[in-house]
């Protein structure tokens, strides 16, 4: 073997006999294959059309084929060369990679697949291997590549999520199939009696009646036919629809009342008597549908039932994808029992929001923590290049190469610079700030960024002034490439120019004066807030625009287009700015879109006047920050799109393959057309994978799937929506999270670099440059992370204190400092305010310290009131001494620690009277008097307690006052509402007008509940946490209005006026408005249009919430024109609007959402951290004590017989743990293949293998007690489990057994309910599985605090319920106003169904329907309507879905993280800690067995084995002896 290899990372050897500078084998490792067949085969297989290629005639689909022929032969060869070339078999060969493994299994696909051919064998199946092609695509992108391994790095953690998944599903399932088999088929026949006659009529068709020439269905149907079906409960449950329930048949409108003729009198001339009958003169037939038994389909073409565990698991998916998962559930409500809503809410709750969640926190927490082990690697790398005087860099996470190597360069111009024109620029950093004017200067650059109090101490000291001028440069680089270099350059960058001019003559000086003069101008913030007020006025000039406008608004709107436009193009002049390359692209564009105009053309254009909103982020610095976040993450985000388009292309061919050409509707009039959701040609098949992977309506294509090939169609669905949403799409949630966690890394790393020592100390204001770099560091990194330079105290000379208040504009909430210590706050909450927290996060030293001088300044103002230093601050000596012990008696009643849980109590109670209200209740029944005096009773109990405190606290004067607490304000505005309430209504005698005053108390009566976060400690904090996160989240809101404003000004534009329909008969024929109104038709405008801003804003958002997004996208494809009647797929260029909408927003900035609330949650928690840490360290060390106290003591089992010891190692040994783990499985499989209609023989070997199973488990359960005894066996919880299978198991026998036999009269649903139950059996699988456990522990750790957030859901939850009822308590669904998603399961008539319609909204489960059918308009006769309830209920809804959709969810997102990355270092330093002692305790031995053998010569003590062996006995060595050798 020659030592000099070409390669020497390859094998030497390949095929045994090729040396690497073998022929073949050295032109093999010089090939190298391009990309692009592998995208001329996407082309390729993407020209695949299912509907006309099936037997492949046509020319188009031979030119394919011997396309498709070669493009096998390349990777044939290719795959050849390869193994030449690499070797096939070892580490670095051709199988040991990967990629290379998918490239083998895609060709040996091929392979099978042409030597197949001629055989007739089904290849359908090979086939679709093909579509794995694409995949190949991913190994050639280095950056795709990284992104896949990062998945394929958090698959172990995944496997875990997955088992607990496969547990879920299997516990729920069982259950499902239990309880519901079968049921889903119940219909109502027809009775015997009437079946007969029926097919007797139905002979004598030629009787002069009309009546009987019908065919009747044999069960009941409604005029929706299956899609709606009418399932009915058995005698025997207690479901909400029985037979008689059946409405009544009904002609031409009129419900039919009489009773069918029977047979003799039919035939007797009775007819006639019938005719003349009465209006209602007809046959109600469907009296007779009045035996309810199981039919033949299920509902939904019989994809949702739970027949067997696998249709269960079918619906259990689609339960917690949450679409659809209500008309599953209603319907088990009708066949079983109304209770059942609690399987399906405890499923969502563990499966959506706990399981789905856990899989974006696992795969985040993991991308996280790769990708920080990248950058560290990158880190080290730069280093070793870089020269150490870009501070800077060493800070900043690494942005793009381009980035870096622009930021790298004018490093170095700037260096060059600053050499050749200023050799004393060192010298100018240390003299005084020259000009007052220069100040003055400054003073106009820093005004748009720092809060003006913060400035005038800033400029008062001149060593904070010194600093800011030298920073210039450094901030100028910093935000040069983002964007605002143009307004920070100060005054030494301008002297400089000065001199290098000198030399010129007059009239470039001229130039420069001019210029100079322009720059003032430009950089004046009279300038910047001008043009900033230009852009909002423009903004609404565009957003004014609606549908049937006038003329002169036109005309205007024209003008003023063209004047903004030509004050941009001046703005463009003056300014020279990096940032100012966007605008001026956007000037050019407006500038060419008015000359177009001028020949008509161009209106495409006019949209990009839209991106002039995007230029108002130059002026909003916390907006800036959100976007340079956004900006980081845009590489990664850019790789994660070429991901998903590549994982849509490839399901999108996948359903081509097996779904194209299968779907199709049957029209009225007997045509078929394709359904809406197809694969027919590639462009529906993808559009279709999209919106399976939004969710929407992804339960009626897997539904069609299924009944157009086979149930197996299913694992086709559920594997994209796995994949797609769960995993991708948590990729890119965990891409933005990082990005925000870098972020907040970043900024903690540069606070806390060492502050600037104190200013007085140095004579005559002389700093040392380091001094500079120190202070200058945490300047730019706080000014940067934090809109409002929060820590410029740290940079004021901390000797002096300002005589300004410190916060400045800090925040809102920081104003009213005692505001969060109201007297409710309980003793444990030991949390400062929280404005000043945030301070301290970022500044390190400076809030601390103010914090301090102003505690001291307040008087102690900030810790909870004792009775004592409250009279200290009230007592006054000119109150009467009466009138003082009064205030004494109040202070030391509120501040007693029962006072809070009396008016808790009183709270509640007041919640359950606003539960009972209701609409219906009538005005002097009981219930309503009993109501009124309630509130009347309430009402004075809380304005007692308001008095109390108002006379214990004083009321508006002084720290301490009542009013100084946010929550007491609240408390006194609730007590306010309610007087007013009681007063109205006294007065009210029935003046139509107050009745609406009355409506709107009552309403505000339901905020009720509110009283009771401030007493409650835990929903306190999670709200302030909340309240702290407002800020940032309004920096997201800002940003998704900018993107919804520029969507709907183009929407408006592309759709205003199209959105209108003819609704009627027969509207084939019809084209336009004309051709609907002379057919008598209506033309009627759809409920979400686009026909102004407003109306744009609100489709938009029902977009981005994924729900419904379908139909609208539907009617946006098939507008036509203003006044055209829609043509199907009109437009399929309208595709872009809505998919690039739903990809920006929904997806992306939608989920920045929960960047930012994790992001805020982790400051948040920061404050406990220390406090966590502390108690975890202490723990730590008990733990370590308590294992060597276990290790040194005697153990129990020193004195067991043999027999007892041998039972005792049986038990203890890891052998039979495995045994019954495999039992288990077993069982779990016995359990799942129960299903409807079994076989007898199949429920006897059932039967029998029950009793083995239980056999089993007794005699482990005998076995473990008489190892460990009673007391030992009971303390452990996992034999506690043990003992009630057992117990539960035996009772199950038994009383099927006395069934069986007849002894006793059992009621089969205990039975029942006791064969559920053996479902807790699959819980001993726990035990084994480590990995689960230690998921499971995560979020029962994060339970306290979920439960908090469950507190406050309940809160939101109850008000919005008991809102719902007094807004649409009686709205009712009838023919004149159908319902799209009110019914008769989801209703607002009591709290109880109010509450679970909320549910249901909450979940986003076609909440857009509900709030739909609440925008009615009233009509004259309709006497229960409420005028406002278009403008009330939108606002309802949206806020509702808002709180909580996006917030509240994503704080669980936010607990769960910070609770797995608690546990992973947990799980770590157990592992350490028991590595500790174990090596400990060898030691131990070790000295042991040496100080024993000089001990045996002297004291002949026997020393007996290590007891972690159970196996053996042993005396162990008295304490005493050991505690003296250690």
């Amino acid at each position: 073997m020659s030592p000099m290899q070409p390669y020497p990372a390859l094998a030497p050897m390949a095929f045994f006999c090729l040396k690497q500078t073998t022929r073949p084998r050295n032109w093999c490792l010089r090939v190298h294959v391009s990309m692009l067949v592998i995208l001329l085969n996407c082309v390729t297989l993407g020209m695949f059309q299912p509907c006309e290629d099936v037997t492949c005639q046509s020319e188009w689909c031979r030119i394919l084929q011997v396309l498709d022929d070669c493009i096998f032969a390349f990777f044939a060869v290719e795959m050849v060369i390869k193994m030449v070339a690499l070797g096939i078999f070892g580490s670095n060969c051709y199988l040991g990679d990967k990629w290379n493994q998918l490239d083998f299994v895609i060709v040996m696909a091929g392979v099978m697949e042409y030597s197949l051919d001629g055989h007739n064998a089904s290849l359908s199946a090979i086939r679709t291997v093909r579509v794995l092609r694409p995949l190949r695509a991913i190994n050639r992108v280095p950056s795709m590549r990284i992104l896949v391994t990062l998945l394929l790095d958090t698959l172990p953690m995944l496997g875990n999520v997955l088992l607990l998944c496969f547990f879920v599903f299997f516990i729920f399932g069982i259950v499902g199939v239990q309880l519901w088999a079968g049921l889903l088929r119940n219909r109502c026949f027809l009775g015997e009696d009437i079946k007969n006659f029926v097919f007797y009529t139905s002979v004598i068709i030629l009787f002069p009646s009309r009546m009987y020439n019908l065919s009747i269905h044999p069960y009941y149907m409604s005029e929706d036919g299956e899609d709606s079906p009418f399932i009915c409960s058995a005698a025997r449950e207690n479901g909400m629809l029985r037979c008689h329930d059946v409405p009544p048949y009904s002609e031409g409108g009129a419900e039919c009342s009489l009773a069918a003729p029977f047979q003799s009198s039919a035939l007797i001339g009775s007819t006639p008597t019938v005719g003349g009958a009465s209006v209602n003169g007809c046959v109600n037939w469907n009296q007779y549908y009045n035996v309810c038994r199981p039919g033949d389909i299920n509902p939904h073409k019989g994809a949702v039932n739970f027949d067997n565990i696998g249709y269960a698991w079918i619906a259990i998916f689609q339960v917690i994808t949450l679409e659809g998962w209500v008309d599953i559930m209603y319907y088990v409500m009708d066949a079983h029992s109304f209770y059942n809503f609690i399987y399906f809410i405890l499923l969502i709750i563990v499966g959506s929001f706990f399981m789905i969640n856990l899989c974006l926190v696992v795969i985040a927490t993991q991308f996280s923590e790769t990708k920080q082990r990248e950058n560290a690697l990158m880190r080290e790398q730069r280093a070793r290049y870089m020269s150490n005087d870009s501070t800077l860099a060493s800070y900043s996470e690494p942005g793009s190469c381009y980035e870096e190597m622009l930021r790298y360069i004018s490093h170095l111009y700037r260096k060059l610079t600053r050499r050749l024109n200023n050799p004393s620029a060192v010298s100018d950093h240390l003299h005084p700030f020259p000009l007052a004017s220069g100040r003055q200067r400054l003073l106009y650059q820093l005004a748009g960024v720092v809060p003006s109090p913060l400035l005038l101490e800033l400029l008062s000291c001149p060593l904070c002034a010194r600093s800011l001028e030298t920073l210039e440069l450094e901030l100028g680089d910093l935000e040069g490439g983002r964007g605002e270099g143009g307004d920070l350059r100060g005054g030494r960058g301008r002297s400089r120019r000065r001199g290098v001019v000198e030399y010129k003559n007059g009239v470039v000086r001229a130039w420069v004066d001019f210029r100079e003069k322009l720059k003032r101008i430009v950089e004046s913030k009279y300038f910047n807030r001008g043009i900033m007020i230009a852009i909002l006025v423009n903004t609404l000039s565009m957003g004014i625009e609606y549908h049937e406008q006038p003329e002169e608004l036109t005309d205007v709107l024209e003008i003023s287009n063209i004047v903004f436009t030509s004050m941009f193009v001046l703005e463009m002049g003056f300014m020279l700015n990096p940032y100012n390359i966007f605008d001026s692209i956007i000037v050019i564009i407006s500038v060419w879109e008015i000359i177009g105009q001028a020949d008509g053309g161009l209106s495409v254009l006019r949209t990009f006047r839209l991106l002039r909103v995007l230029k108002l982020v130059r002026f909003l610095p916390a907006l800036r920050r959100q976007l340079v976040v956004l900006m980081k993450t845009m590489d990664n985000v850019a790789t994660f799109c070429m991901l998903l388009m590549l994982f849509i292309f490839t399901f999108s061919i996948l359903g081509m393959h097996l779904f194209g050409c299968k779907f199709s509707l049957q029209m009225e009039n007997g045509d078929t057309i394709p359904d809406r959701k197809n694969f027919d040609s590639l462009l529906w098949a993808i559009v279709t994978v999209f919106q399976i992977l939004t969710q929407e309506d992804w339960n009626v294509v897997l539904y069609n799937g299924m009944a157009s090939t086979s149930p197996w169609a299913a694992l086709y669905f559920v594997a994209l929506m796995t994949f797609g949403n769960y995993v991708l799409f948590n990729l890119l949630v965990a891409i933005l999270v990082e990005g925000f966690q870098a972020e907040v890394r970043m900024t903690m790393l540069t606070s806390k670099l060492p502050p600037a020592p104190p200013a007085p100390k140095w004579p005559g204001g002389h700093l040392e440059t380091t001094v500079f770099l120190a202070q200058k560091h945490v300047f730019i990194a706080t000014r940067y992370a934090h809109p409002n330079f929060l820590c410029l105290q740290s940079l004021s000379s901390p000797g002096r204190r300002s005589p300004l208040p410190p916060r400045g504009s800090g925040s809102s909430w920081g104003s009213r400092r005692s505001s969060w210590n109201s007297l409710g706050r309980a003793p444990s909450l030991k949390r400062r305010d929280t404005s000043g927290e945030r301070e301290s996060l970022l500044s390190g030293e400076g809030g601390e310290e103010e914090d301090s001088v102003e505690d001291k300044g307040e008087a102690g103002g900030n810790n909870r009131l004792r009775p004592g230093s409250l009279e200290l601050l009230q007592a006054s000596t000119l109150l009467p001494s009466i009138i003082a012990e009064f205030r004494v008696w109040c202070q030391s009643v509120i501040s007693h620690k029962l006072f809070d849980h009396v008016v808790l109590v009183f709270i509640f109670l007041n919640c359950i009277t606003i539960a009972l209200e209701r609409p219906d209740i009538q005005p002097h029944s009981t219930e309503r008097v009993f109501l009124s005096v309630s509130n009347y009773i309430f009402t004075v109990i809380f304005l007692a307690e308001m008095a109390m405190k108002v006379v214990a606290l004083g009321f508006c004067f002084g720290n301490q006052s009542y009013l100084q607490s946010s929550w007491n304000v609240l408390d006194g505005l609730l007590v306010f509402v309610s007087l007013v309430d009681i007063l109205v209504s006294l007065a009210y005698t029935g003046g139509n007008r107050i009745l609406g005053i009355l409506r709107v108390l009552r309403l505000l009566r339901t905020l009720r509940p509110l009283r009771v976060i401030s007493r409650a400690p835990g929903l306190k904090l999670v709200v302030e946490t909340l309240i702290t996160s407002l800020r940032p989240i309004g920096n997201i809101v800002l940003i998704c209005c900018a993107f919804f404003i520029v969507f709907g000004i183009l929407g408006v534009q592309l759709f205003k006026g199209k959105f209108y329909h003819c609704e009627g008969l027969d509207t084939k024929n019809i084209t336009n408005k004309s051709d609907c109104l002379q057919a008598n038709y209506r033309w009627i405008r759809r409920k979400y249009n686009f026909d102004n801003l407003v109306q744009a804003l609100m489709s938009l958002f029902v977009l981005s919430c994924k729900d419904g997004w379908v139909n609208i996208m539907y009617d946006g494809l098939d507008a036509v024109g203003v006044d055209q009647q829609p043509v199907r797929n009109h437009n399929p260029w309208m595709l872009l609007y809505f998919i690039s909408f739903l990809l920006i927003v929904s997806f992306f900035v939608l989920n920045m959402f929960v960047g930012v609330v994790v992001e805020n949650f982790h400051k948040c928690r920061q404050d406990q951290e220390e406090e966590e840490a502390r108690l975890r360290e202490e723990k730590r060390l008990k733990m370590i004590e308590k294992k060597r106290r276990k290790a040194k003591q005697r153990p129990y089992y020193a004195d067991y017989s043999p027999l007892r010891l041998s039972i005792h190692t049986l038990c203890t040994s890891h052998y039979l743990d495995l045994f019954i783990t495999f039992i288990i499985c077993i069982n779990v499989f016995t359990m799942s293949i129960e299903h409807y209609n079994q076989p007898q023989y199949l429920e006897e070997v059932l039967k029998y293998c029950n009793y083995v199973f239980t056999i089993i488990f007794i005699i482990e359960a005998l076995l473990k007690l008489v190892a460990f005894g009673i007391h030992r066996f009971f303390k452990d919880r996992w034999n506690q489990l043990d003992v009630a299978i057992v117990a539960l198991s035996i009772m199950g026998i038994t009383l099927e057994e006395l069934k069986m036999n007849a002894a006793l009269p059992i009621n089969p649903t205990i039975i029942r309910i006791m064969r559920v139950l053996r479902i807790a059996r699959v819980l001993k699988l726990l035990k084994m599985a480590t990995g689960m456990r230690a998921l499971l522990d995560t979020v029962m750790q994060a339970l306290p605090q979920v439960g908090n957030l469950g507190l406050l859901f309940m809160l939101l939850f109850f008000i919005y319920a008991a809102l719902g009822v007094e807004l649409f308590g009686k709205l009712e669904c009838n023919e004149n106003n159908p319902c799209e998603g009110l019914s008769r399961h989801a209703t607002f008539e009591n709290f109880g169904m109010a509450f679970l319609t909320l549910f249901r909204v909450s979940t986003g489960d076609n909440w857009n329907g509900i709030m739909k059918d609440t925008l009615r308009e009233c009509h004259p006769d309709d006497r229960h309507c409420l005028s406002y309830l278009p403008w009330v209920s939108p606002i309802y809804f949206v806020t509702f879905v808002l709180m909580a959709q996006f917030v509240l969810v994503n704080v669980v997102v936010a607990v769960l993280m910070k609770h797995l990355e608690e546990s992973n270092k947990e799980a770590k330093e157990d592992a350490e800690m028991d590595a500790e002692i174990a090596l400990e305790m060898a030691m131990e031995r070790q000295r042991r067995l040496s100080t024993t053998s000089n001990n045996s010569s002297v004291g002949g003590t026997y020393v007996g084995p290590c007891p972690n062996s159970p196996g053996q006995v042993g005396r162990m060595l008295p304490c005493s002896f050991i505690s003296q050798e250690t």
